[in-house]
């Protein structure tokens, strides 16, 4: 029976030892205090994104978990006010800090720092395809979290199909989320939180084409930059003549780039698009006139320095609009922009491809989840979805370790 108690007791020690702490704070960054009672959620990357624990923020805004060490990282969920914040932790590791923001039903400081509009019609001269990114900026003082039903809404033009549409968050990772239409004719919105810094909505719809297709982007926010991408072969006419300005860029030839600075709320910048023409690189895989490419993971579609000035922080967006379409080009221009260096609290620091890669894959399994939750999505579609993803992860841990064994 002794023999038996010291057993247990040397197990206990065992399982004890193999445990360690993992802390964290979180702080209200809307009032620069530790954020109290906020419910957070420690959840493990691996079959799926599992619950590990819940706890709630102490008085002075810390938690803790004791879980085992695993070669990924946790992932910590903090919600606050009905939106959530995650970072990413590592048992035994320095505490982890999460910023949390007050939610707000409505912002007076949220502005469109970037528009960009592509427009071409393929093979098929009777439909035409669109895609649009908007890249919004939260500025609010003192910072707080945009949140209602409809944080963002815009228009599209009349007849159009959403093929797609989701939201960029300012890590770089990217949430399918529904464009719902409604309160008035040809208006979609957006139910996602509106942090502060910048937010990227983006949609790609075809609409049935008959040669011509006015377009009126017309928006209740004031706009920095709007741009207006077309092949060559592509008639642009303005209602205001004097609004656009035609910008060439030499690293995209056969396209026309038309770029319109300061656009004020419910101004008119209409233009009629007319004609039909393929982008560059289906000219060229078509036998076309296309841009030669080179040994570059782009098939030469190269980083943007020779962009103009007015395009400044909206080169990623119009690049990103472009890699959608270029199949080659998303690859490099995705890989580049992860690998540059991201500036976090005056300092900086570099992320490499596969956790950038383990980042995404997060984000799609909270998506994944929150659809199960809501029963937007079947059991069997679930588990299909989970599978692959599951899949992914794995891999993505492997090259994560592989990588930092070199």
């Amino acid at each position: 029976m002794k023999r038996i108690s010291i057993l247990v007791f040397l197990l206990a020690c065992s399982l004890a030892a193999a445990a360690e702490p993992l802390k964290g704070i979180v702080q209200n960054s809307t009032t620069n205090k530790p954020s109290v009672g906020d419910e957070v959620t420690l959840k493990r990357i691996g079959n799926g994104m599992e619950d590990v624990g819940k706890t709630k923020t102490n008085g002075k805004g810390e938690f803790s978990f004791n879980v085992p060490a695993t070669p990924q990282p946790y992932v910590v969920w903090v919600e606050h006010q009905g939106v959530t914040y995650t970072a990413r932790a590592i048992p035994g590791g320095s505490p982890v800090a999460v910023r949390v923001f007050d939610a707000a039903p409505s912002l007076k400081e949220i502005s469109i720092l970037e528009h960009a509009m592509v427009f071409h019609s393929g093979d098929k001269s009777d439909v035409l395809i669109g895609e649009e990114i908007y890249t919004v900026g939260n500025n609010s003082t003192p910072p707080r979290t945009l949140m209602n039903d409809r944080t963002f809404e815009f228009y599209l033009p009349e007849g159009v199909t959403i093929t797609e549409s989701s939201v960029r968050t300012s890590s770089g990772t990217e949430l399918k989320t529904p464009a719902i239409p409604g309160g008035e004719k040809n208006k979609y919105g957006f139910k996602f939180p509106i942090r502060p810094g910048e937010t990227q909505f983006h949609v790609i719809y075809n609409l049935p084409y008959s040669g011509s297709l006015k377009v009126d982007p017309k928006s209740a926010l004031a706009t920095r930059s709007l741009m207006v991408v077309a092949p060559g072969s592509m008639k642009f006419e303005p209602v205001d003549k004097s609004l656009y300005q035609l910008k060439p860029n030499p690293q995209f030839p056969g396209l026309n780039f038309y770029v319109a600075m300061n656009v004020a709320s419910q101004q008119q910048t209409g233009f009629e698009i007319s004609g039909t023409g393929a982008l560059p690189e289906e000219q060229q895989a078509s036998g076309g006139q296309g841009q030669a490419g080179d040994n570059r993971p782009g098939g030469g579609l190269g980083v943007p320095n020779e962009m103009p000035d007015p395009l400044r922080s909206g080169q990623w967006v119009f690049l990103g609009v472009l890699s959608l379409f270029l199949a080659a080009g998303a690859v490099y221009v995705f890989t580049t922009n992860q690998r540059a260096v991201v500036a976090v609290g005056g300092s900086a620091k570099t992320k490499d491809r596969a956790g950038m890669l383990m980042e995404a894959m997060k984000e799609e399994v909270f998506q994944l989840e929150s659809d199960r939750l809501q029963g937007k999505i079947s059991p069997e579609d679930y588990q299909t979805a989970k599978a692959a993803l599951d899949k992914t992860l794995q891999r993505a841990v492997q090259r994560s370790s592989a990588g930092k064994g070199k």
